[in-house]
C-alpha cells in the first residue's frame, strides 16, 4: 500500500513537471483617502482569477497561490467610488489601496506597496486564520505538525519544538516577531519562550534559509509574524478561550489596539497578554505526576509612519514567564531500577490529577525588546535598521534538595543559566528594475552566558558574531531566478574551572565560512508552477554540543559534549512543484540534504549512575549523513461542500560514516482528513464538521542495538471536529469543539525523548473560543 501511494505521488510529480505552482501572495490593505483609517468588508475582485471576497475588520485581503504576471483589482465599498487598480506581482508583496468617498474627484491613484525580500524559490506554507484559530492553546512545536514535512520532538506532554525534515534546535530557525529566538545553545530539550497568541501568521520555509535568516536556517524558518498594527481611531482587539480535558488546561489571551490622536500622526499601539494554567496530563490509562504549567506572557507594540509612507519606526517588547514540572517517573535511583522503567508498561509513581508543581521543573523568563525603522528613498529603495535585546533566563530544580542546612541554599536552582543577546541588522531592499530586484544586508550580534548554578552544565562563555549577504532577482514573464551569497564570522570564548588548581581559563574558537544559494521558478500558467533550490549552507558547533558535561533535567539524562567538533556543512537540493484549481490542490516537495559533520547526541548504550540518581548517558559526536525525504498534500472537492485531504510526510536518513541508518528521525506520517461545510443558518455562519485519521508507522530504519529503548510501535489517532462564527452585529464569535485522541489509544511517539519512561497522552477535547470586537 505504501509503495503504491508513493508511487502516486511520484508519479503526480512527473506528470506536473512541465507545470508549476504559483507561489506569489500579496496583501492589500484598503484605507479611506480622507481619514486613513482601513475599511472592512469592501468587495474585492480580481479579474484574471475570477475570484471575488471582502477585506477583514482590519481592511486586510491575501491573494494566494499568484503567478508572477498583471492583475487587475476592482475594490468596491459602500459610500466609496469603485476603485480598479493594476498591479504586477513579480514577488510576494503587499500593497495599501486607497478609496474615495462618492462624490470628490481622485486625480492619481496611490499604491503604495512593500516587497517581501527572501529566497523566494524555497517551499514554504502559511499558518493562518482558520487553520491558526485551530492550533490555539497549544505549543508552538504542536502548532505546526499539520504541515507537511513538520513534525515536533518533545519531553513530555509540554516542551515541544519544531523539527523540518527531521531537523530541529539550533538548524532550524525561530524569527520571534523579526527576531532570532535565542535559547538554543543549553541543548534539544528546551523549547522556545514563545507565546504562540502572538502571531497572526505563522509561516515555514522549508530549505536551507541561511543566506538571508543566518547560519542556523540550516534546513528552513519559521516565522511568528504579528498582524500589522491597525491604523483606526477605535479601541479593537480580541479575546481568545482555550479549554482542555486533558490536564484540565485553562487558556486566557486578549488584544487590545488602537490609535492615539491625530498629533503625532500615524502613530499606533498594541498590548496583548496570556495566562495559561494545566495540571498532571494524562495517558489513555494513568495520570502523568508532576507535568502540570504555568504560563504568563505579555507584550506592548507600538508605530509610527508618515503620512507619505515613507518613513516609520517600531518599538516592540515581550515578556514570557512559564514553569513547567517534570514527569517525576523519569528520575531513577539505580541502573536496575533504570531498565526496569525502561521495561513497564505503567510507572509505578502515583497516578493523580493536581495543579501542584514540585521538584523537579523548569522556571523560564525571556524578555525581548525590538526597535526598527525604515525610510524609503525616491527611488522606491528602502533602507532598514533593526536592533533587539533578548535576555533569556532558565533556572531548573531537581528533585533532590541541595546537601546544605541553609534555607537560602536550599531555595536555589541547581543550575541556573542566563543568556544575554544584543544584534543589529541592517538592510537595503532594491525595488525591481528593468527586472532585477535585489536585498543587501550587514548584521552583527554579541552574545553572552551566565552561569550561576549548584551542580555545572555548560561553562560561562562570550560570542560575537558578524555577516554579511547579498540576493539579486531577476524576473521576466514566467520566469523568476535568484542567487544569493552571505559570509559569517563567529569569535566564541568559553571560560573553565581548573578542577586541580580552581584557576579559571579561557579557550578561543574561531568560526568563519561562506554560504550560497542558487534558484528558480517557472509558471507555466495560473495553475502551475515548479521551484528548484540548491543551497550550500554551514553551522558552527553550539556551546553545548562542545562543553555540556552533567544532567539535563528537562530531558532525564546525561550529556557528554565534544570539544574537538567541527562545523557542519550541508548541500541542499530542493524542488517543489505545486497545482491549484477551484475543486484540486496538490503539493508535492522533494528534497536531498547531504550535511558532512553532522553533530548529534549518540546514546552511549551504559547509563551513568550518580550519587542523585542513575541517567541514561549520551555523548555528542559527528558523522556524515545524507537526509531525502518527501513532503506532498492532495485536497479535491468531491462536492461543493465536501472535501477530502490526504498529507504525507517520508524521511530517509542514512549515516555515511557507519553506512546504517540514522537515529532519532521521523518516523513515516500519514493524515487524511474529511471536511464537510454545513453552511450559514441565521446568525450562525460558515459551520462545518470534520473528521482526521493520524498514522504514524513504526521507526525500523535505525541501527540494531543503538539505543536504550526499541522504537515504538505504530500508531492511529482518530480526531473531530466541529466549529462556526456566531455573529452579533458585526462582532464576530468563533467557536470550535476538537477531540484529539478519539478513541483513547494508548501509545508511544519516537520523537517524545520521554517514551522510555510513559505512553503519550490519551484523549483531550478542546473548546475554543475567540471574540473580536
Amino acid at each position: 500500500m505504501k509503495a503504491s501511494f508513493l508511487a502516486m505521488l511520484l508519479g503526480l510529480v512527473m506528470s506536473i513537471a512541465h507545470a508549476q505552482p504559483c507561489t506569489l501572495t500579496v496583501t492589500g490593505h484598503v484605507v479611506d483617502i480622507d481619514t486613513r483609517e482601513h475599511i472592512s468588508t469592501v468587495s474585492v475582485h480580481i479579474r484574471e482569477r475570477n475570484i471575488s471576497f471582502l477585506s477583514n475588520q482590519d481592511g486586510l485581503f491575501t491573494i494566494d497561490s499568484l503567478c508572477r504576471g498583471t492583475y487587475t483589482v476592482i475594490i468596491k465599498g459602500p459610500g466609496f467610488d469603485s476603485l480598479t487598480a493594476v498591479i504586477k506581482a513579480d514577488s510576494s508583496m503587499e500593497q495599501t489601496f486607497f478609496l474615495m468617498h462618492t462624490g470628490k474627484a481622485l486625480s492619481q491613484v496611490e499604491v503604495v506597496g512593500q516587497r517581501k525580500q527572501g529566497i523566494a524559490t524555497n517551499a514554504h506554507t502559511d499558518i493562518k486564520m482558520l487553520a491558526l484559530f485551530q492550533t490555539r492553546g497549544a505549543t508552538l512545536g504542536e502548532s505546526l505538525k499539520g504541515v507537511p514535512g513538520l513534525n515536533s520532538i518533545q519531553t513530555g506532554p509540554s516542551i515541544s519544538k519544531p523539527v523540518i525534515h527531521g531537523l530541529h534546535s539550533n538548524r532550524l530557525l525561530i524569527l520571534n516577531n523579526g527576531v532570532k529566538q535565542e535559547g538554543q545553545q543549553w541543548g534539544s530539550e528546551h523549547a522556545p519562550e514563545i507565546d504562540p497568541f502572538i502571531a497572526n501568521k505563522i509561516t515555514i520555509i522549508k530549505g536551507a534559509s541561511s543566506v538571508r535568516y543566518g547560519s542556523d536556517a540550516i534546513v528552513g524558518v519559521v516565522l511568528v509574524e504579528p498582524k500589522t498594527l491597525s491604523s483606526e481611531k477605535k479601541l479593537q482587539g480580541d479575546v481568545n478561550a482555550v479549554a482542555g480535558s486533558n490536564g484540565r488546561v485553562g487558556t486566557l489571551s486578549g488584544l487590545l489596539e488602537g490609535k492615539f490622536s491625530d498629533k503625532p500622526y500615524g502613530v499606533n499601539w498594541r498590548v496583548q497578554g496570556t495566562l495559561k494554567q494545566a495540571g498532571n496530563f494524562k495517558t489513555a490509562n494513568y495520570y502523568l505526576k508532576n507535568t502540570g504549567l504555568r504560563e504568563g506572557d505579555f507584550s506592548l507594540a507600538t508605530n509610527y509612519k508618515s503620512k507619505q509612507n515613507n518613513l516609520g519606526a517600531e518599538v516592540y517588547y515581550s515578556e514570557f514567564h512559564n514553569k513547567v514540572g517534570i514527569f517525576e517517573g523519569s528520575h531513577v535511583g539505580n541502573v536496575n531500577d533504570l531498565y526496569a522503567a525502561f521495561a513497564r508498561t505503567k510507572p509505578l509513581t502515583a497516578s493523580y490529577f493536581s495543579y501542584d508543581i514540585a521538584r523537579t521543573y523548569q522556571q523560564i523568563t525571556h524578555d525581548l525588546l525590538k526597535v526598527t525603522a525604515f525610510y524609503k528613498l525616491k527611488n522606491g529603495d528602502r533602507i532598514e535598521a533593526q536592533y533587539s535585546h533578548q535576555k533569556n533566563k532558565r533556572d531548573e530544580y531537581d528533585i533532590d534538595f541541595p546537601y546544605s542546612t541553609d534555607p537560602e541554599i536550599l531555595k536555589r536552582p541547581q543550575i541556573s543559566f542566563q543568556i544575554k543577546t544584543d544584534a543589529l541588522d541592517l538592510s537595503y531592499q532594491q525595488e525591481n528594475k528593468n527586472h532585477f530586484s535585489g536585498l543587501f544586508g550587514i548584521s552583527g550580534a554579541t552574545q553572552g552566558n551566565v552561569f550561576k548554578g549548584i551542580r555545572y552544565l555548560v561553562p560561562n562563555f562570550r560570542n560575537y558574531s558578524g555577516g554579511v549577504f547579498a540576493i539579486e532577482k531577476y524576473s521576466k514573464n514566467n520566469w523568476l531566478l535568484e542567487a544569493g551569497i552571505r559570509y559569517d564570522y563567529r569569535w566564541l570564548r568559553v571560560y573553565k574551572l581548573n578542577n586541580n588548581t580552581l584557576e579559571t581559563y579561557n579557550t578561543t574558537t574561531n568560526y568563519r565560512n561562506i554560504t550560497g544559494t542558487i534558484g528558480s521558478t517557472y509558471s507555466f500558467s495560473n495553475h502551475f508552477s515548479v521551484s528548484a533550490n540548491v543551497g550550500s549552507a554551514w553551522r558552527a558547533p553550539s556551546v553545548n554540543e562542545l562543553y555540556i558535561n552533567g544532567i539535563h533535567l528537562s530531558a532525564a539524562s546525561y550529556e557528554k559534549g565534544d570539544s574537538s567538533l567541527q562545523s557542519e556543512r550541508s548541500y541542499n537540493f530542493t524542488i517543489s512543484s505545486k497545482y491549484e484549481t477551484d475543486r484540486f490542490y496538490a503539493e508535492v516537495v522533494l528534497y536531498n540534504n547531504i550535511i558532512n559533520n553532522f553533530i548529534y547526541a549518540k546514546p552511549a548504550l551504559t547509563p551513568i549512575t550518580l550519587v542523585s540518581g542513575t541517567y541514561p548517558l549520551f555523548n555528542y559526536t559527528q558523522a556524515d549523513v545524507n537526509m531525502k525525504g518527501l513532503d506532498a498534500e492532495l485536497r479535491y472537492s468531491l462536492l461543493k461542500k465536501l472535501s477530502v485531504d490526504a498529507k504525507v510526510s517520508l524521511v530517509r536518513a542514512w549515516n555515511k560514516t557507519i553506512h546504517d541508518y540514522l537515529l532519532f528521525m521521523p518516523a513515516d506520517r500519514f493524515v487524511n482528513s474529511l471536511k464537510y461545510d454545513i453552511g450559514s443558518w441565521k446568525r450562525v455562519q460558515h459551520w462545518y464538521i470534520s473528521g482526521e485519521v493520524v498514522t504514524v508507522l513504526q521507526q525500523k530504519r535505525t541501527p540494531p542495538n543503538s539505543d536504550y529503548v526499541q522504537p515504538p510501535k505504530g500508531y492511529t489517532l482518530l480526531n473531530a471536529n466541529t466549529g462556526f462564527e456566531w455573529y452579533s452585529g458585526k462582532h464576530p464569535l468563533h467557536i470550535e469543539l476538537a477531540a484529539y485522541n478519539l478513541t483513547n489509544v494508548a501509545y508511544r511517539d519516537y520523537l517524545n525523548r520521554f517514551r522510555y519512561y510513559a505512553d503519550d497522552l490519551g484523549l483531550n477535547v478542546v473548546l475554543r473560543m475567540k471574540y473580536m470586537f
